[in-house]
């Protein structure tokens, strides 16, 4: 690994290049990202605190294992990492406009986020965990959402007819949003 165990704290990788490079163990603590060249870089046990990650280049990008706290991350097309290894975990984070197709997500945990405009299509999320997230805008399309837990999640719209929803909890006033694309009546 290029850099272990270091504690990085507020640098500005704003339009930078850490293509390639690799980062074991690093916190990066009030770091601005914004359009940073991720390519090819390689994040393992890693921790993102209080960073703008702000349309980040991630084509074959490694986040395993990586722990986003309180950090902005707006466009960010995680579609496009390394697919073998995609472990992040969101903690009080704002994501808007953010891509999670195509990924296997099981057991991710979303912890008092505002996940907003995002789009989850074909991603697997067994076991996933919203902890009292705000998923307005968010598109589950195609996803298996089996056992993972809305239950403090608020403002999703998932519909049941297009995703597995099998043993996921969800839980009152709020689950009457599964009943939105059936095309029915409630009184």
């Amino acid at each position: 690994m290029d850099d272990e165990n270091k504690i990085v704290k507020s640098q500005n990788f704003s339009k930078s290049t850490l293509e390639g490079q690799a980062f074991q163990a690093c916190s990066f603590i009030s770091c601005d990202f914004t359009e940073a060249i991720l390519r090819n870089a390689k994040f393992c046990a890693c921790s993102f605190i209080n960073c703008n990650l702000s349309l980040p280049k991630l084509d074959n990008c490694r986040l395993q294992d990586v722990q986003f706290i309180e950090c902005k991350i707006v466009g960010a097309e995680f579609f496009k990492c390394d697919k073998t290894f995609f472990s992040p975990s969101f903690t009080k984070c704002y994501l808007q406009y953010c891509n999670f197709s195509d990924l296997n997500m099981k057991n991710a945990s979303f912890k008092e986020s505002k996940v907003q405009e995002a789009h989850f299509t074909n991603t697997i999320l067994c076991g996933a965990h919203f902890e009292s997230t705000d998923l307005s805008g968010t598109i589950f399309h195609n996803c298996d959402i089996s056992k993972a837990d809305f239950s403090t999640a608020t403002r999703y719209t998932i519909d049941p007819l297009t995703n597995k929803i099998k043993k996921a909890k969800f839980s009152l006033p709020e689950a009457v949003r599964l009943l939105q694309g059936l095309d029915i009546i409630i009184v």
